[in-house]
C-alpha cells in the first residue's frame, strides 16, 4: 500500500504540473493581447485628440491668428515734461519726493524770493508815483481850464468897457462939434477908448496864452499816463517774477529724476524733475515694413507686458510714423555707397493705452511690450467680428517676427 500510495501521489503531482504549465501560457498570452489593445485605443484616442486640436488651430488660425500683426520689439512711453526753472535763484524747498503723484498747480520747488519781493516793492512805489503825477497834472489843466473861464469873462468886460468908452466919445464929439462940450472931455473919452481896446486886446492875449498852458497840461496829463503805464507793466512783470519763484507742476503724473535740493542754485538751463504723465501712455511698437500692408489707425489692439504678464491691456492703433526709424536716427542709412546688404527696415506704430482703466496707473515708461493689432476689419469677406478672447489666443501663436527673432 506504501508503494501504491507513493505511485498515485507522484500520479497526482504530475497531472497538477501538466495543467499548470498548460494555463500559464494562456494567461500571459491574453494580457499581452489586451496591452496591445489598450495601446492602440489610447493611439487612437491621442491621434483623434491632436486631429481636433490641429483642426481647431487651423480653423482659429484662419478666422483670427492669419489677421494678427504682432511684434515683441515695442516698449511703454509716455510724453514727459522736463520742469526747469524759469529764473535764477536759490532753491529754498523741495516740496515733492521721487515717485510722488501729483495733480496740476501743485507746488514742486519754491526759490528763494526776497530779491523779487524787493522789487516787487520798488515798482508798487514807482506805480505810487507815476499815479501822484497823473493827479497833480490833471489839477494843472484844471486851473488852466479856469484860467480861460476867467480871461474870457475878463474879454466879455473888456468888451463891455469898449463899448462905453465908444459911446462916450461919440456922445462928447457930438457935443463938441455943436459947442455944447470941451475939447478936454473929447479927448479924454477918446484916451478912456484907447484904454479899454487896450484892455480888450490883453485879455484875448491872456485867452491865447491860457489855452496855450492848457495844452502843456494836458500833454503833461497824457506823459503821465502814459509813466503809469509803464510802471503797472513794470508792476506786473515783477510780480509775474516773483510767481516764477513758486514752481508749480504744469500736470498731473508722477515726479521722477529728482536732481534738486534746498540749497542748489536754480538755472533755467537745469532740469530740476521729471514729471511723467502715467494716463497718457502709449506704446511704440516698431513693425518690420512687411507687416504694414494691413495695419490702419483706429484698429483694435492688445498688449502684454512681461512685467505684468496677468494683465492684457486694450489699446488702438493711434497713428503711423512717416518714416522708418533709420531715417531719424542720427547717422541716417546710406546705401549709395560700398556693399549692400538688404535689411528689413522697422516703422513706429503708435498704439494708445485705453484699458483696462484700473490697471493704467500700473504703467511704466519703458516697459516692454508685445503688442497685437487686429486687422480683421481690412477683410471683406470675413464677417467674424474680433473679440478679446480670440485676439488673447492669437497672440500665444508664433509669428512672423518672433520667428524671424
Amino acid at each position: 500500500m506504501t508503494a501504491d500510495g507513493n505511485q498515485d501521489s507522484t500520479s497526482d503531482l504530475g497531472e497538477g504540473s501538466v495543467a499548470n504549465q498548460s494555463e500559464g501560457p494562456a494567461t500571459a498570452a491574453e494580457a499581452r493581447t489586451s496591452g496591445k489593445s489598450s495601446r492602440k485605443i489610447l493611439a487612437v484616442l491621442v491621434g483623434l485628440i491632436a486631429l481636433v486640436a490641429l483642426g481647431w488651430w487651423g480653423l482659429h488660425w484662419w478666422q483670427v491668428g492669419r489677421f494678427i500683426e504682432e511684434t515683441d520689439n515695442a516698449y511703454v512711453h509716455t510724453d514727459s515734461v522736463a520742469v526747469r526753472a524759469e529764473l535764477s535763484g536759490r532753491v529754498a524747498e523741495v516740496a515733492v519726493d521721487d515717485n510722488q503723484t501729483v495733480t496740476k498747480g501743485d507746488l514742486l520747488v519754491r526759490l528763494d524770493a526776497e530779491s523779487y519781493r524787493d522789487q516787487v516793492s520798488q515798482a508798487e512805489a514807482q506805480q505810487a508815483v507815476a499815479a501822484a503825477s497823473i493827479v497833480q497834472s490833471r489839477r494843472q489843466v484844471e486851473l488852466q481850464q479856469a484860467s480861460i473861464d476867467q480871461a474870457n469873462a475878463q474879454i466879455e468886460a473888456s468888451l463891455a468897457d469898449v463899448e462905453q468908452a465908444r459911446q462916450h466919445l461919440e456922445r462928447s464929439s457930438s457935443l463938441a462939434a455943436n459947442n455944447y462940450g470941451s475939447r478936454q472931455q473929447r479927448e479924454d473919452d477918446q484916451a478912456a477908448l484907447r484904454v479899454a481896446e487896450a484892455n480888450l486886446a490883453k485879455s484875448r492875449a491872456a485867452v491865447v496864452s491860457a489855452k496855450r498852458q492848457l495844452a502843456v497840461a494836458e500833454s503833461d496829463v497824457t506823459r503821465a499816463e502814459a509813466n503809469f503805464d509803464a510802471a503797472k507793466a513794470d508792476l506786473d512783470y515783477a510780480r509775474h517774477q516773483l510767481d516764477k519763484t513758486r514752481i508749480l507742476a504744469p500736470r498731473d503724473g508722477i515726479v521722477g529724476n529728482l536732481q534738486v535740493e534746498a540749497g542748489t542754485l536754480a538755472q533755467p538751463s537745469l532740469t530740476l524733475l521729471q514729471l511723467v504723465p502715467i494716463e497718457s501712455a502709449y506704446v511704440a511698437a516698431n513693425y518690420k515694413e512687411t507687416q504694414l500692408e494691413r495695419i490702419r489707425v483706429g484698429q483694435p489692439a492688445e498688449v502684454s507686458l512681461d512685467a505684468y504678464p496677468d494683465i492684457t491691456f486694450e489699446g488702438v492703433v493711434d497713428s503711423l510714423s512717416p518714416a522708418t526709424g533709420t531715417e531719424f536716427s542720427l547717422l541716417p542709412q546710406d546705401n549709395a555707397t560700398g556693399n549692400f546688404n538688404k535689411i528689413v527696415q522697422r516703422v513706429p506704430v503708435k498704439i494708445r493705452i485705453t484699458g483696462p482703466v484700473e490697471s493704467l496707473d500700473r504703467l511704466r515708461s519703458g516697459l516692454s511690450a508685445v503688442p497685437a493689432v487686429d486687422t480683421r476689419d481690412l477683410d471683406p469677406g470675413n464677417d467674424h467680428q474680433a473679440s478679446d478672447d480670440d485676439v488673447a489666443k492669437a497672440a500665444t501663436t508664433p509669428s512672423d517676427d518672433q520667428a524671424g527673432s
